[in-house]
């Protein structure tokens, strides 16, 4: 698709432009060649933007996991993508492997999907979609709806941007609301609906670090 408009925009206003000022290519293949070069790049300038941000999962002292977030925008489309490993002993090892999808178009969320593997087996697959002016929701095969007209803010979207004025955010996790609340300069608190609770902290607007409160642990992500 995108190929086909740089083509077309190309035959449109590039190559009269270079008629008009009598550049001609000698050899057809290089003509092709050249003309493929340089619309792949203006392709992914105009695009695609692209942002990477990486994490270090600690426990106490100890490194104990990573955490990668990127976020791709191509025209009206988001696409963030989290993918997290860590292993932490507590009596017995637990390693966990997260993995998160959301995509957002002029800043509507469209879909999202949240994976959660536990010692290799499949632990949660949680599905949100936009659907007819409500969202429809899975979890874990089993399909429901929620009534909410539009979602423009989910818990993943707190890493890249401070939730200033916001009041509750989307949870993909537990497939609900949750209140945010602001507790100090640059840092609020996300209380969950199964009584846990984390701390969001803000340096330049991008999330630097999370404080997770469990009922068994208590692990701090940290901007790497």
């Amino acid at each position: 698709m995108i190929t086909a408009l740089l083509i077309w925009i190309f035959k449109k206003y590039g190559k009269p432009l270079l008629n008009k000022h009598h550049i001609r290519f000698a050899f057809a293949p290089v003509k092709r060649l050249s003309i493929t070069i340089i619309f792949l790049a203006l392709g992914t300038q105009a695009f695609a933007q692209e942002q990477i941000l990486n994490y270090n999962v600690m426990h106490g002292d100890k490194t104990v996991g990573h955490m990668k977030l990127q976020k791709t925008v191509e025209g009206d489309d988001t696409f963030l993508k989290v993918a997290s490993d860590v292993k932490i002993r507590f009596v017995f090892s637990i390693q966990v492997n997260i993995r998160e999808d959301a995509h957002y178009r002029n800043g509507m969320l469209i879909s999202s999907h949240v994976s959660r593997i536990v010692n290799g087996k499949q632990k949660a697959s949680k599905i949100t979609k936009a659907c007819n002016g409500c969202y429809q929701v899975t979890d874990d095969g089993k399909i429901k709806s929620i009534e909410q007209k539009q979602i423009n803010n989910n818990l993943t979207l707190m890493y890249l941007q401070e939730p200033v004025g916001l009041s509750q955010v989307y949870s993909d996790n537990f497939q609900q609301f949750v209140r945010v609340r602001p507790v100090d300069s640059h840092t609020y608190r996300i209380d969950l609906p199964d009584g846990n609770y984390n701390f969001y902290t803000y340096t330049n607007g991008i999330c630097s670090k999370v404080d997770i409160h469990h009922s068994l642990y208590n692990i701090q992500i940290q901007l790497a």
